[in-house]
């Protein structure tokens, strides 16, 4: 993270640079093939929100926030249909039947509010949507679902954001 918030210190970025960063660092966050190089998403958000605390309007944050992660688990909910585009799941190894019965179960008997609940779980944020659409859930209630725990999640971030100071003066 000290990398990041000494770029941010050194370079001043624009307020349209910042919101492109806290727009794709949320994005990355939330797709499975992203995520998994780059550093804790909340740690990494918080910073580029506390860089921009007086500089950017809170509206403009909220969307950045929302879009990124969004646009993440529907990215994932896709790369997950297009895994299972050729049939049912007989390419995986037999050894994940078993766990992925019960994913189909829990996402069938549960699936939005899973779905909603997993956004807030670091790696949960990017599987759930990945194996719901291995799974065929149903397009609209995946991407209402992902757009308002994406703003649910927003919210909470920048909540927490509001109890630190500001990384710059």
């Amino acid at each position: 993270m000290a990398p990041l918030t000494q770029m941010i210190a050194k370079y001043s970025p624009e307020p349209e640079f910042l919101l492109l960063l806290i727009f794709l660092f949320s994005l990355g966050k939330s797709v499975i093939f992203v995520s998994s190089v780059l550093p804790p998403a909340s740690v990494t958000l918080l910073l580029a929100i506390l860089a921009g605390k007086h500089a950017l309007p809170l509206g403009a944050v909220w969307s950045a926030i929302t879009l990124g992660a969004a646009l993440g688990s529907i990215l994932s909910f896709h790369c997950g249909a297009l895994l299972c585009r050729r049939g049912p799941m007989t390419w995986l190894p037999a050894r994940f039947d078993a766990p992925l019965r019960k994913a189909r179960l829990a996402l069938q008997e549960q699936g939005m509010p899973l779905l909603f609940a997993s956004r807030f779980l670091a790696v949960m944020r990017y599987t759930v949507p990945l194996m719901a659409g291995m799974l065929s859930l149903p397009l609209k209630p995946v991407y209402l679902t992902s757009a308002f725990s994406a703003a649910a999640w927003a919210l909470a971030l920048m909540s927490v954001a509001h109890l630190f100071p500001p990384i710059l003066t």
